[in-house]
């Protein structure tokens, strides 16, 4: 295979949400749908339902009564990507020569659901199961795409299986720790696009190159405590480990003479810590605050390896350096109970790309975004309550100068790229 793929074609089978508008970097922020509602500000103090499983295993003592939370994300991105142009051909040149160099709506509608069960044991000991996603992505370019080795189709399912036992230590303090097992699959695509007739056995920009498709588990581990200060005030602290999935599956591309063979890739999800404040103000207005970090700069690069493969270094399929940085997102929120019956919600974070201008590249053209929520509950009865969730994201609009080498030239691609998404969810709660 040649460099033009060690450059670009790895880079979006962990792409994930970079180039769709969710968390930055790939990360999936969406375990619940009351979180949605606050653009998740304190979600690892407020314990309204059994979702919280999923951000902190202590805040499981807040219950004494099994809790159930079961719930649908709706993600509906507007994504776009400009190509300006690959190396001396500007876009009216690649058009004349009938390649596509603007593409919108190339991230898909996807659905994230998520399922928690709390259960006490006594008036200190508590378990709990969530399943729930931290990570995905889907982007579908045209096949005809003039930067088609750097862009294609590419889809990443992850599955969060994550048991959790907590531990009231006093009226103030509580533990919480718990294992996840986490299932990835993954698949991408890549076509020669403006490539087409100067690589092996192509003709047409359509022309598939390179193929990649598996799947994997690995294990991970999460630790929470939450202090209780009062009945108003209440702070969490949370931490998710990294984990390392292999996904063992096919490939097929250049570097395997276009024949499928086995192969394999180390997908690295980063470790994620998070601080929760959450004040009851009044009977009727409580304000709550996150500030998470994630562990990005573990993600340095990507490979895909195989005994039947040859890229120029001997059972190695694809290579691409990442380098990216550790990432912060903030979000503040409040929530306005009005009566028995209904309470509603808002808030905003700022998530900050993990990817620097200089390492932007079309397939991961990530930048920072904006969040904007709102949300309602409506409790039937002590036992029964539904959440509405609508989160608007506003990315920035961003550029960037892609190198790729093919042999021994070099070509320049130089892009833009931008988009929003509009989110939505609706979660069913049941005390029993």
């Amino acid at each position: 295979m040649s460099s033009l793929f060690k450059k670009s074609l790895v880079a979006t089978s962990l792409s994930l949400l970079a180039v769709q508008a969710h968390s930055a970097g790939f990360q999936v922020s969406e375990t619940s749908v009351s979180g949605l509602g606050r653009a998740f500000a304190g979600e690892a103090a407020i314990a309204d339902n059994a979702a919280v499983g999923a951000r902190n295993a202590a805040a499981l003592t807040r219950f004494n009564t099994t809790a159930f939370s079961g719930g649908l994300t709706i993600i509906d991105p507007d994504v776009h990507a400009d190509v300006d142009n690959v190396g001396a051909a500007n876009a009216a040149t690649l058009q004349q020569a009938g390649l596509s160099t603007n593409e919108k709506d190339l991230a898909p509608t996807e659905y994230v659901p998520n399922f928690h069960l709390i259960q006490p044991i006594d008036d200190r000991l508590a378990v709990g199961f969530s399943a729930f996603s931290n990570f995905g992505l889907s982007t579908e370019y045209s096949k005809d795409f003039a930067a088609g080795p750097a862009a294609g189709d590419t889809s990443l399912v992850t599955m969060n299986f994550n048991p959790n036992i907590a531990y009231k230590l006093n009226e103030q303090w509580s533990i919480g720790a718990g294992i996840s097992a986490i299932y990835a699959d993954a698949e991408l695509n890549r076509f020669a696009g403006s490539a087409a007739g100067t690589l092996p056995s192509t003709s047409s920009p359509t022309d598939r190159i390179a193929h990649l498709k598996g799947d994997g588990w690995d294990f991970g581990w999460n630790l929470g405590t939450l202090w209780e200060v009062d009945e108003n005030n209440r702070f969490g602290l949370t931490y998710r480990s990294q984990t390392d999935v292999t996904l063992e599956g096919d490939y097929q591309g250049l570097s395997s003479s276009n024949q499928k063979v086995d192969g394999e890739l180390e997908l690295s999800l980063p470790e994620v810590i998070e601080f929760s404040g959450f004040h009851q103000l009044n009977q009727q207005i409580a304000m709550h605050y996150s500030a998470m970090y994630v562990g990005w700069d573990t993600f340095k690069e990507l490979k895909a390896t195989s005994a039947q493969c040859n890229d120029g270094t001997s059972g190695q399929c694809l290579r691409k350096e990442e380098g990216w940085d550790n990432s912060w997102r903030y979000a503040l929120g409040a929530t306005y109970t009005m009566d028995d019956h209904w309470a509603f919600r808002a808030g905003y974070a700022y998530d900050e790309s993990p990817v620097s201008a200089e390492k932007r590249t079309l397939s991961i053209p990530d930048s920072d975004r904006h969040w904007w929520s709102l949300g309602a509950t409506y409790t039937a009865n002590e036992n029964l309550s539904i959440d509405a969730g609508f989160a608007f994201l506003d990315g920035d609009q961003v550029g960037g100068t892609e190198e790729l080498v093919s042999g021994n030239a070099a070509t320049a691609t130089d892009f833009s790229a931008g988009g929003d998404a509009y989110i939505y969810g609706l979660q069913l709660n049941y005390l029993f």
